[in-house]
């Protein structure tokens, strides 16, 4: 579901209850005017007659003469938008664990926060609301995009490495190879690429945007949603399912990180399954 449907049916669904319990109150009763009875006959036309095409009414109307009035659809799309702010959050849990030391001072400072205190700084970021989340993202990538060195006029692509590392993946990828899918892939490549380090949120789905197509435009706020789907969606293929997956461990240097279920017992004691 759209941002915009939840949107709708949280700002609107109750006033369409109200208004329905109205009318079921009235036609029980048999009490309404003339009036009445035109207004509910247009509730959904135009003033020339013709129906009003709002998908967003519609699926409103057809959820409530399909479940009832008395159905519980607030919680349903809370959930749903809950959903996309954890995305959200683990995005920038990326891009701030990405920064280095000069601009992760500036960012703590920026927010008030004590740079030495990794709790502190997490727990700020996952009590951001959408708003605020999204704004910090901007900011981010927009500091990033300032960051790009001069080139002289030629062009830049600071993920020209990741790019022919996807792109050598995807070559490999076969039925009768050791890399049989895109998640094969994504575990070995974290394996191989990270090792006993790990690898950061960001770092995965980066590589599994760059892994489906090494030409795609930069990778950016626009692509991140979809890919991330595959850690934290209603379908996280990459932390569970088969006999490999990802899951987060401790690494030496005390940070969390990903990494393949098959390689994280080589590395540390502490680990824990995602989902």
């Amino acid at each position: 579901m759209t941002r915009n449907e939840i949107e709708f049916y949280n700002n609107n669904v109750p006033a369409i209850r109200r208004a329905l319990e109205r009318i079921a109150d009235a036609l029980e009763n048999n009490n309404l005017t003339a009036q009445e009875a035109h207004n509910v006959k247009h509730a959904f036309t135009g003033i020339d007659g013709a129906d009003i095409q709002d998908k967003y009414a519609n699926k409103a109307v057809d959820r409530i003469l399909d479940n009832g009035i008395d159905f519980q659809v607030n919680e349903t799309f809370k959930a749903e938008e809950q959903e996309e702010l954890d995305t959200h959050h683990d995005y920038l849990h990326g891009l701030v664990q990405d920064l280095d030391n000069d601009a992760y001072h500036e960012f703590c400072n920026a927010h008030c926060l004590p740079a030495s205190d990794a709790v502190a700084v997490s727990n700020y970021i996952t009590d951001l609301d959408y708003d605020e989340v999204l704004g910090i993202i901007n900011d981010l990538e927009v500091a990033n995009e300032d960051a790009i060195p001069d080139t002289g006029g030629a062009p830049y692509d600071d993920d020209y490495d990741l790019r022919c590392t996807a792109k050598m993946y995807a070559s490999e990828i076969h039925p009768a190879s050791d890399i049989r899918t895109k998640k094969d892939a994504i575990l070995d490549y974290v394996t191989n690429e990270f090792g006993s380090h790990g690898a950061r949120y960001t770092d995965i789905i980066k590589f599994a945007y760059y892994l489906n197509d090494s030409n795609a435009p930069k990778f950016g706020y626009d692509n991140r949603g979809y890919y991330a789907m595959g850690m934290s969606g209603r379908n996280p293929y990459l932390v569970h399912g088969g006999k490999d997956y990802l899951v987060k461990g401790i690494n030496k240097e005390g940070n969390e990180r990903y990494f393949a279920l098959s390689f994280v017992e080589s590395v540390t004691d502490y680990w824990k399954k995602v989902v």
